[in-house]
């Protein structure tokens, strides 16, 4: 995703370039000037804009190519659980935005995946070389096939994460959720582990030192 994020920064600042090269353009509608030379040619403002859909546009629409469709396929999807991405390479991304009550198998090795907005939704993929990211979600269940770094888990409430023998090194980051459960394989079934979500905080002379809270009740 940090790849795809430094493009949207780029795309920004170049449509905010673009914007300020139209309201700096002098002379009447239909008016080009000379433009290379020629009179009456492409004025700047237009070639500026194909420069940037031919060039930053494209790459971005490159990049969120999954299967034969691109992100959109993957928003506002409801009640579908056959969704399957089968025809994956390694510089894509998953984007799943909005789906709900819905579950979707990712097969292959992509780049990484993110979770957002979704509510009870269901992902099961083979190898991510990146992160997996999980945002302003709830009811989620994650079934890890093969290998993942990382999983992220962000402003979620319910999120179950079932890893593969080979993904027991996978480190899992959470911030402002709730109700996380790890789920390792052992002995031909799945234990399940609460993630903390309570800490407390003490000083140690040095520093501050932080660890899980035990509740007591």
């Amino acid at each position: 995703m940090a790849e795809t994020q430094g493009l949207l920064e780029r795309l920004e600042k170049a449509v905010i370039r673009l914007e300020s090269l139209f309201s700096g353009t002098s002379g009447s509608h239909g008016e080009c000037g000379t433009v290379n030379g020629v009179n009456g040619g492409v004025a700047p403002s237009v070639e500026a804009f194909d420069k940037l859909m031919n060039g930053m546009v494209a790459e971005f629409l490159r990049n969120s190519k999954i299967l034969a469709g691109d992100v959109e396929a993957h928003e506002y999807q409801e009640n579908s659980n056959d969704l399957v991405i089968s025809d994956t390479e390694l510089k894509q991304v998953a984007y799943i935005f909005k789906c709900n009550k819905s579950t979707l198998q990712i097969k292959g090795k992509i780049n990484s995946i993110t979770i957002d907005n979704c509510k009870k939704f269901g992902l099961v993929f083979d190898n991510v070389v990146g992160i997996v990211e999980v945002i302003n979600s709830k009811d989620i269940q994650i079934q890890v096939m093969g290998r993942v770094p990382t999983i992220s888990i962000n402003k979620t409430e319910g999120c179950h994460i079932y890893l593969s023998e080979e993904a027991l090194d996978c480190e899992i980051v959470s911030a402002k959720s709730s109700e996380m459960n790890i789920l390792i394989p052992q002995d031909g079934d799945y234990k399940e582990f609460p993630v903390p979500e309570q800490f407390k905080t003490a000083w140690d002379g040095s520093k501050l030192v932080t660890e899980p809270a035990e509740i007591v009740g």
